[in-house]
């Protein structure tokens, strides 16, 4: 329902809330010694779009990406690449080709190949030159004198060397003694040495190759006891200590030459025998070792491996074959090789455990207790 006076209902509202405020209880002042409030700040409105770079100022500061944080790091200067031979303030239409730097590049090698090379094919058709017409007795005396005035001119220079400090003729000579034997034997290590070496290894014989190891082991020995000599003696040897020790070494030389006769004379005599010599010394080994077995059963070590099995009597007979072998020189002479009494005595001994795992890993123990030993 509407009134002639609602319509001003609302300026009369307005007007009590007035007289409320106005009526109301008035603040008391501050007093004199309080510090007065400071205003607030304003607070400056949120802007409709974000802010952008000012324009290039003129100056030597730089512009980096985020103007309002000019205080911050300056990022490192930009490095622009420039081409090889180049300076830095040359334009794009100056700079040289890739043909004209590569020329560059490769200008010194060219000159080092253009003064080695000639140097290398020379001493190369040298080389060849003296291999197709000097003669074996020309390159022989040419080799040699030039080995000789080698050594002589280094010897030369040593014993300058040691006369400056002291060095008397007895000493020199013994020195020069020892160089002597220390000093390899003397070859070419050209292309012409490596022809040489290829036709005396071809055209030697057996007995021409035996002789050269046996010489080339007895001048190794030689040179590894003048070097023991030496530093047995700079670590205070006396001469007689050295004479007795010669006398040890020279002992075991003789014992090993006489090893070394002795198998050589086996492998000839075996390298001669025919298929009937064979089959002779297939016999004398079964006669051994049967010999061997009886031993072992007639001792009870057959029948003390027999519950074992096979297995048993091959680990008996492996055992007893390491002993057998390591007691015949690991091998070199044979069983059926044996000769006199004594010997044979012993082998039979030794070879009781290798017969005896042999007749129980073949199931012979039945047949041994068969006889009536």
């Amino acid at each position: 329902m509407t009134t002639p006076h609602n319509g001003d209902w609302d300026d009369d509202l307005a007007d009590i809330l007035q007289r409320l405020v106005t009526l109301g209880p008035t603040p008391e002042p501050a007093p004199a010694s309080a510090p007065p409030v400071p205003p607030q700040p304003a607070v400056p409105p949120m802007p409709s779009a974000p802010p952008q770079a000012p324009p290039a100022a003129a100056g030597p500061e730089p512009v980096v990406a985020e103007w309002w944080r000019k205080d911050g790091p300056t990022p490192p200067p930009v490095h622009t690449p420039v081409p090889l031979g180049a300076a830095q303030g040359d334009q794009a239409g100056a700079r040289p080709s890739f043909e004209s730097a590569a020329q560059a590049f490769w200008a010194p090698v060219g000159r080092i190949l253009a003064d080695q090379v000639p140097h290398i094919a020379s001493q190369v058709g040298q080389q060849v030159g003296q291999l197709l017409t000097e003669t074996e007795a020309q390159r022989h005396a040419r080799e040699q004198v030039q080995y000789e005035a080698l050594i002589a001119s280094q010897r030369a220079v040593r014993d300058a060397q040691f006369a400056a400090a002291g060095e008397t003729p007895e000493q020199r000579d013994e020195r020069h003694r020892v160089e002597d034997v220390l000093t390899p034997g003397h070859r070419r290590d050209d292309l012409v040495g490596m022809v040489d070496l290829l036709a005396d290894r071809i055209g030697e014989t057996p007995e021409e190759r035996a002789a050269r190891r046996e010489a080339e082991r007895e001048l190794a020995r030689q040179r590894a006891r003048a070097e023991e000599d030496a530093l047995r003696a700079a670590q205070g040897e006396s001469p007689e200590q050295r004479t007795r020790r010669h006398r040890v070494q020279r002992l075991a030389d003789q014992r090993e030459a006489r090893t070394r006769a002795r198998r050589q004379r086996r492998h000839a005599a075996r390298t001669k025998g025919d298929s009937s010599d064979r089959a002779r010394r297939f016999r004398r080994w079964c006669v051994l070792t049967a010999i061997s077995a009886t031993s072992g059963y007639w001792t009870g070590l057959v029948s003390l491996a027999a519950p074992g099995g096979p297995f048993v009597g091959l680990l008996l007979a492996a055992g007893g074959w390491a002993v057998d072998l390591h007691t015949r020189d690991r091998g070199r002479l044979r069983v059926s090789e044996v000769r006199g009494p004594g010997p044979l005595l012993l082998l039979i001994a030794l070879r009781v455990p290798v017969a005896s795992g042999l007749a129980v890993a073949l199931g012979l123990d039945h047949a041994l207790a068969a006889l009536p030993l």
